[in-house]
């Protein structure tokens, strides 16, 4: 199945949050663990597939994001599978510049 990977400049632990946060914004279901892969089910495009979101920690300030798509719950075609992945990946890093942001300028 496709997937994505993508460097970032931050903490393991952030990132998952984040994770956690966008899949709690677009009422997904997940089993929360810290350890692991998270497997959710998300609607995107408005069709509902399975998704595996994973997080490396490479140092203590640097991660890599993982989005693998693992199930397709309604046809999607290859380029609606590429953009459900692309999206869920800037909705992570959107969330985590949205979260830099605030502890960057506090109201």
């Amino acid at each position: 199945m496709p997937g994505l990977k993508e460097n970032l400049n931050c903490p393991r632990r952030m990132v998952v949050f984040a994770v956690f946060d966008v899949i709690d914004k677009m009422d997904g279901e997940y089993d929360k663990a810290l350890a692991g892969d998270i497997k959710a089910k998300v609607t995107v495009l408005g069709k509902t597939s399975q998704y595996a979101f994973a997080v490396t920690e490479v140092t203590s300030d640097t991660s890599i994001l993982h989005i693998s798509l693992l199930q397709t719950l309604e046809l999607l075609t290859e380029e609606e599978k590429q953009l459900a992945l692309r999206y869920l990946m800037d909705s992570v890093l959107y969330h985590i510049g949205e979260v830099r942001a605030v502890r960057h300028n506090p109201l």
